[in-house]
């Protein structure tokens, strides 16, 4: 269903209150099973994923009938730069996998999707057979440069309510929040490889 007009993403005033009683039922009940009081950062992790989940849907939205998900025009604005920066070596579906922090099967059907619109190449490496590398295409470069303007100033405006200064205090702590993301991730996966 296309979250715009799904009822629930855009609610009348009496569906936000009725939003708003459930969100105060449901950290009462956090907190209960939790045993503790403290759970703003359990309830900044929800947050930060509804506010994804919304972007999501806006993205999808605004970029009207293209296939073009947000998701695929990050892979295609990194193979992009990528390109701009002259890097020879090309790069990687590894690679991308933890730019875009997906798993290889997630990386590689975008990827597919990407090639099938003929917005990016594959080839394999010449030294390693097993190792393809990637490249945007002509027809990928003339999509960012058309479609990345637009989004970023629509993007820009999604987040207008913020002031300048708003703005780069989230930046900062949402940058900090992240680090100490990856730093966890990394500490699991170093445990998971030696057990």
């Amino acid at each position: 269903m296309d979250n715009m007009n799904n009822p629930h993403f855009f609610m009348s005033e009496e569906k936000k209150a009725s939003f708003e009683k459930m969100g105060q039922y449901f950290e009462k009940y956090i907190k209960e099973l939790a045993g503790t009081n403290n759970v703003q950062r359990f309830e900044l992790i929800g947050l930060i994923r509804k506010l994804g989940n919304i972007y999501d849907a806006i993205f999808n939205q605004s970029s009207g009938d293209s296939e073009l998900s947000g998701p695929r025009l990050a892979i295609l604005m990194r193979l992009y730069i990528d390109d701009q920066i002259g890097n020879s070596k090309w790069i990687t579906p590894t690679i991308l996998s933890h730019f875009q922090n997906v798993s290889k099967n997630t990386i590689s059907s975008l990827l597919r999707g990407l090639e099938d619109q003929g917005l990016l190449q594959r080839e394999n490496d010449p030294i390693d057979r097993r190792i393809y590398r990637l490249k945007i295409t002509e027809a990928g470069r003339e999509l960012v440069k058309e479609f990345a303007p637009r989004q970023v100033e629509y993007m820009n405006s999604l987040s207008s309510d913020l002031t300048d200064e708003e703005t780069e205090q989230l930046i900062v702590l949402l940058k900090k929040l992240l680090q100490s993301l990856q730093t966890h991730a990394a500490l699991l996966r170093h445990k998971s490889h030696r057990e």
